[in-house]
């Protein structure tokens, strides 16, 4: 282990609370998880539980955080053996950002959904992850908490988005009207418990597509867009609410997750 994990609490307002998504930051805590049971989510998605005496019971999972991200450590892949970065130095090691699905306390469980994938470290690793195998986690070092009382919401997202989709779903109030353009070929599956909301499944269209699709969907200035992708479509998208949609920036949360043709940008 290179560096203790802090057990302390960590959460405090980070000073930009004032705006429509509130700020909080956390301790950058640092973990060695194992994985405690794998579920398929389709043959690009897979849903790994983790824990382990590190998991720690107050492991910063906070309401509406649904975008926040930790950043995870796979084992060497020709060794097997996990080292974690030192606190407060530059590592020379490969992480990636994923999004905390669920957190179970009185469990000790993290869940983690992965992209399954053979041109990433992280990929690999989920695509023969097993009971017993290894993963650092790290974080995550804030969350972004969006508000639960907007007039509506539209969740955009292809794969990489889908945990923080479904955690938007599961968390926002069961009488907030949810609309969902899922930009990912399938299999088509219940999201987010299965709560009642309208989602559509485009498929992995282009960019064009996605904004005639949403030019379609009635938003006000009370509405709040979430959406998470290739880098290019987001901000095509981005573009279209903006300046076609006449959106305030803060009602406009909508970020690329990787970018075609860039290597290790989708891990």
């Amino acid at each position: 282990m290179t560096a203790p994990i802090s057990r302390g609490t960590a959460a405090r307002d980070g000073g930009r609370g004032a705006g429509l998504v509130r700020r909080v930051s956390h301790q950058a805590r640092r973990r060695r998880l194992e994985v405690l049971r794998v579920e398929e989510l389709g043959s690009a998605m897979r849903r790994i539980v983790l824990g382990g005496p590190e998991l720690e019971s107050d492991f910063p999972f906070l309401p509406l955080a649904a975008a926040d991200h930790v950043k995870v450590v796979v084992p060497d892949e020709e060794t097997g053996e996990l080292t974690l970065p030192a606190a407060g130095r530059p590592s020379p090691l490969t992480t990636r950002d994923y999004t905390p699905r669920r957190f179970d306390a009185a469990a000790g469980e993290l869940t983690i959904d992965f992209v399954l994938h053979a041109h990433g470290p992280a990929g690999r690793w989920a695509t023969t992850a097993a009971p017993g195998a290894s993963l650092g986690v790290i974080g995550p070092r804030g969350s972004q908490v969006f508000p639960a009382d907007c007039d509506d919401y539209l969740l955009v997202a292809d794969e990489t988005g889908l945990p923080a989709t479904e955690r938007f779903l599961e968390e926002l109030p069961t009488d907030a009207v949810v609309r969902v353009l899922v930009l990912a070929t399938g299999p088509e599956r219940e999201l987010g418990g299965g709560r009642v909301a309208d989602v559509r499944w485009l498929g992995a269209v282009p960019a064009e597509a996605v904004v005639e699709t949403v030019a379609a969907i009635p938003l006000g200035s009370g509405s709040l867009v979430w959406g998470a992708g290739e880098a290019g479509a987001m901000r095509t998208l981005r573009t279209h609410l903006r300046q076609d949609r006449g959106l305030d920036a803060e009602r406009v949360s909508v970020r690329g997750y990787w970018r075609e043709g860039v290597a290790g940008s989708l891990d």
